[in-house]
């Protein structure tokens, strides 16, 4: 037998009569109706103009907003990716105080699901963020109730520790809270931490590996499908936190195919590149040597992906060898630490980057003064 609908409409018709014992005509019946429960089609038809009001979640900042094409997009896979230290846990708390603002202001008006794989959920920066977003995004005084309290309480949290517990809570506790037609927001941080590595592939022959790394994008395309038909049937967004690897060149031609595209810019703080780094260079993941893990097959399954980039200022304390005199004759940009982000690909607006800052209410697109 089947346990799902669409699990019987996977198997051959003259299958499907013999195992549920049914006629023709009871047969014709029983496979219209599960065709309906597997996706309702006819709930679902809509106006090209009621297409055209697509719904977002805001950054918080409408010039970032605008870089990726509007903000995070309900129904939507989106994948937020960088090194460690990146800013990337920041950024999925920051949009998961957004989705829960009134859509007024660039929310959703829902509530969130947070999937933690890597360690303790950061409770106690959720919580000064809250404040100081909701004042910047809302203005202050404008939306009383929306407080840190608030904001925690609708914010599930599930912390899992391995592939196992993973799976089971794909299997039972996140289809039921989005069941309950509140959630707007499901973020996996990160979803590389269970399915990158196999840890034990060094002590494996050749043959054991290739079966887990065949079992990995078979999880992955299994996750990839049910975050799809999730966020279609009870629309909401999906962000996936990814990890970077190493690249490591093939020859010696390899460093030049690894340059940069020039990435056009969006506004006007976005405009002047050249004061990126000391060389002039644009912000780049295959500049710096890196990719996202998981690889092309994670790739094609999600919507989008955000890159953030961080180079950290070579201040006299970090550089032991520069000495004060010596730090002070370097031009600003190289002293201080400095942030990027890159909307790669997505459906919505063309590849481009702008810097940003962090602060206590998040990321913000950096001010004129400071990208200089």
């Amino acid at each position: 037998g089947c346990e799902e609908a669409h699990q019987c409409l996977l198997m051959p018709y003259a299958e499907f009569l013999r195992t549920a014992g049914l006629g023709p005509e009871e047969g014709r019946r029983a496979w219209e109706l599960l065709s309906r429960l597997a996706y309702p089609w006819e709930d679902r038809c809509q106006s090209a103009l009621a297409l055209a009001e697509e719904r977002w979640i805001t950054t918080g900042d409408p010039q970032i907003d605008a870089l990726l094409g509007g903000g995070i997009r309900l129904g939507s896979i989106v994948e937020i990716v960088g090194e460690s230290a990146a800013g990337k846990t920041q950024l999925c708390l920051q949009l998961a105080i957004a989705a829960q603002l009134p859509r007024s202001v660039g929310g959703a008006g829902g509530d969130v699901i947070y999937i933690s794989t890597e360690g303790a959920f950061p409770t106690q920066r959720l919580a000064h963020m809250a404040g100081p977003f909701v004042a910047r995004v809302c203005g202050r005084g404008a939306a009383p109730s929306i407080t840190a309290q608030r904001i925690m309480r609708h914010v599930q949290i599930a912390e899992l520790d391995d592939m196992e517990t993973m799976f089971h809570a794909l299997d039972y506790k996140v289809p039921a809270l989005l069941s309950a037609g509140t959630v707007r927001l499901v973020i996996i941080d990160s979803i590389a931490a269970h399915t990158r590595f196999d840890m034990s592939a060094g002590e494996r022959a050749a043959d054991d590996s290739r079966a887990f790394y065949k079992e990995r994008s078979s999880h992955l395309v299994q996750m990839g499908a049910r975050f799809k038909r999730w966020a279609d049937q009870y629309d909401c967004a999906f962000v996936c936190v990814n990890q970077v690897t190493d690249v490591f060149p093939a020859g010696r031609g390899a460093s030049a195919s690894a340059e940069p595209t020039r990435i056009g810019a969006l506004s006007e703080q976005s405009t002047d590149l050249s004061q990126m780094d000391s060389q002039g260079e644009f912000a780049s993941m295959a500049r710096a040597r890196k990719a996202p893990a998981l690889g092309a097959m994670w790739a094609n399954i999600i919507n989008a992906r955000i890159m953030l980039y961080q180079r950290r200022g070579l201040a006299a304390a970090a550089c032991p060898r520069v000495d004060a005199d010596a730090a002070a004759a370097l031009p600003a940009h190289l002293l201080r630490t400095r942030r990027w982000l890159e909307n790669a690909f997505s459906p919505w607006a063309p590849r481009a980057q702008c810097e940003v800052v962090l602060g206590a209410s998040g990321f913000q697109h950096a001010p004129l003064e400071a990208s200089s």
